[in-house]
């Protein structure tokens, strides 16, 4: 068995250890270089003169020894190291004429082929882990899609590599038959995991969730036609098919929901609740929208509504056909852009630029006029991949000069900005030492929902900021290239976001465990903390807000129930029956019994531990920091 497979079967490399057996190889490789030289020396000496020679190379021999153990020592060993005996992290490394410690990618700054590695590592400890041959047993549904849709991006990245660099990734540990193995195995799981979707479940759920899984099969199809044309394969093609088929059944669930009635346009989260008009589930409806009309093939099947051909026992309810939907259809191109239209006219900004989580209707109201305060980190980040296709669709800069502010204000609100250490250890909206952070983080809080929203920003992040073509644009004769000009500005402006991407997936990876789990606050070992809970880093949520994602049992009370006149007219979607209301409440309860159950995978985890989700988000970010240090294929 070659070495590279060895490392990503055991999971060796999800330890941080690339760069660290690297320069174990040097260390040694300089040992034996002095070892030959000393031999040669002592063929001219006495045995009397030899002595000396030999303790000095003993010496130099515990040099390179503890100099590895010092510099070098993998991130999983830095996080748990002893706190009272100074930083757990290796910030001690960090060169103060380098800028500022909140502001530093980490030893390995901006070196693609570490980056690399280290993506293959966590996706390889993530499926060695959690992946049972057909899906992600402990998780929930819409997370098991969005996870098929970062396995199916990192394909993506995989292709990326061989087109730019023929598989020999600068400094990495890899190769293109590597490479080629790994794209093979993880589109196994991806159509294995077509067959073991609970779409049955999922078709019933809220508006948000059914989007996740366009997104979903979308990127897997993006996925087989970027393959086939680098490699001229057939892998994926007899899927691509089905996979459309998938996506236009769940996008049909929300293509007609955007309703003017209230709040003056946008989709409402969940039917089975009182109408609220909430951050994702309208971001999303740009994405998938905008998606569809960019990347959706057909659809073979074009009349067959159900999700599954046990939908009616499982059920008992009947569906009509489904609407004819042509490819690049305009009005797919129209919901993206009236959806951010109208989300763009809303106060969903509050006072940093940080997109709150939704708004409430007053009674006997038509306009959103309360708002929940909540801040999440994946609310930040979805709309980004909208707003690229957005200017594909139009080429309108508009849309781009939009996502660089979103991002600015995430950016200044994780204190990567801060003008002193002291100010950047505070918290600055959404984390603290340039670190992201959603609230739950420090005090170990985070429900299945919230453990992976950080990798969802930075997974959209990644996707926003894809070059721009210049020469052949993406659809002939419908989508738009960019001049040299506005390409180069976007890949500048892009470029300037990488060492706060590898800031963060530094600090990510410093929270493995000794089985190569990435942990959910990444700030821990920055503040000498593991993944227990520390209350004295928690933070009060945002004054106005309600944190359902974590606190589920809210669901259940005002203003959540719907009790007001519209109910009947609007909180009843054409898939959103009686039983889509009570598997949604069943889900809710069925979390709560889950993060009350779910067993401590080492002495440090507190609340849900380690878990699928949290390496999930440390896939999106380490990812994000793979793909921008590594140079992409230009159109």
């Amino acid at each position: 068995m070659d070495e590279a497979k060895w490392d990503r079967e055991s999971g060796y490399i999800a330890h941080g250890t690339r760069s660290s057996r690297q320069r174990w190889k040097t260390s040694w490789s300089t040992v034996a270089i002095c070892s030959f030289l000393t031999l040669v020396v002592l063929k001219m000496l006495s045995s009397r003169d030899a002595i000396p020679l030999l303790l000095g190379l003993g010496a130099s021999v515990t040099a390179q020894i503890s100099s590895y153990e010092t510099n070098y020592a993998s991130p999983s060993q830095w996080s748990e190291s002893n706190t009272t005996t100074g930083m757990a992290w290796q910030w001690s490394e960090y060169n103060t004429t380098d800028g500022s410690a909140w502001q530093w990618g980490g030893p390995w700054q901006g070196e693609s082929g570490y980056w690399f590695d280290e993506f293959e590592g966590v996706l390889s400890t993530m499926q060695h882990t959690y992946w049972n041959g057909t899906y992600w047993p402990t998780t929930l549904q819409w997370i098991g899609a969005l996870i098929d849709t970062l396995l199916a991006a990192s394909e993506i990245s995989f292709t990326n590599a061989l087109i730019e660099d023929n598989g020999n990734v600068p400094g990495a540990q890899t190769s293109l038959s590597a490479i080629q193995a790994e794209i093979q195995e993880y589109y196994e799981q991806i159509e294995a995991y077509y067959g073991g979707e609970d779409t049955i479940q999922i078709f019933g759920a809220a508006y948000d969730d059914a989007q996740w899984v366009v997104l979903e099969w979308l990127e897997a199809i993006r996925f087989i036609n970027e393959y086939d044309a680098y490699a001229s394969s057939s892998l994926g093609q007899a899927d691509i098919s089905r996979f459309a088929h998938r996506a236009h059944l769940f996008y049909n669930i929300v293509q007609d929901q955007f309703n003017t009635s209230l709040c003056g346009g946008g989709l409402t989260w969940n039917p089975a609740l009182a109408v609220y008009k909430n951050a994702i589930t309208n971001e999303l409806f740009i994405d998938s929208s905008i998606w569809m009309y960019l990347y959706w093939p057909g659809d073979d099947n074009n009349t067959d509504p159900y999700p599954s051909p046990n939908y009616i026992n499982a059920t008992n309810n009947t569906l009509p056909s489904l609407p004819t939907l042509a490819v690049h259809d305009p009005l797919l191109l129209q919901n993206a852009k009236a959806e951010y239209a109208w989300f763009k006219s809303q106060p969903f900004a509050d006072s940093q630029g940080l997109i709150i989580d939704g708004f409430h209707i007053s009674d006997n109201q038509t306009t959103c006029d309360e708002p929940d305060m909540m801040v999440y980190t994946y609310n930040q980040g979805v709309l980004l991949s909208g707003l690229r296709g957005l200017w594909e669709a139009t080429g309108d800069s508009s849309y781009l000069t939009d996502g660089y502010d979103y991002v600015e204000a995430v950016i200044n609100a994780t204190g990567w900005n801060s003008r002193s250490r002291s100010e950047a250890s505070q918290w600055a909206g959404l984390g603290r030492n340039g670190i992201m952070e959603d609230y739950c983080d420090a005090p170990a809080n985070c429900s299945q929902d919230n453990q992976v929203f950080k990798g969802i920003y930075f997974h959209h992040l990644d996707l926003f900021c894809e070059p721009l073509p210049t020469t052949t644009p993406l659809v002939p004769d419908l989508t738009y290239t960019a001049s040299s000009a506005l390409a180069a500005q976007h890949a500048n402006t892009c470029d300037g976001y990488t060492q706060w991407i590898e800031h963060n997936a530094y600090a990510a990876l410093s929270t493995r465990n000794d089985s190569g789990i990435i942990g959910g606050w990444w700030g821990a070992p920055y503040v000498n903390k593991t993944q227990d809970a520390a209350p004295e880093y928690s933070v009060s949520t945002p004054y106005g807000s309600q944190d359902i994602r974590n606190n589920p049992e809210l669901l259940s009370q005002s203003p959540w129930v719907c009790n007001g006149w519209y109910c009947d007219s609007y909180g009843n979607g054409k898939y959103a029956p009686t039983y889509g209301v009570g598997r949604r409440m069943a889900e809710v309860m069925r979390r709560k019994r889950m993060d009350g159950k779910l067993a401590r995978r080492d002495v440090n985890d507190e609340g849900r531990g380690r878990t699928v989700e949290t390496e999930a988000a440390g896939l999106g970010v380490v990812k994000a920091a793979s793909d921008f240090t590594m140079k992409r294929p230009s159109s």
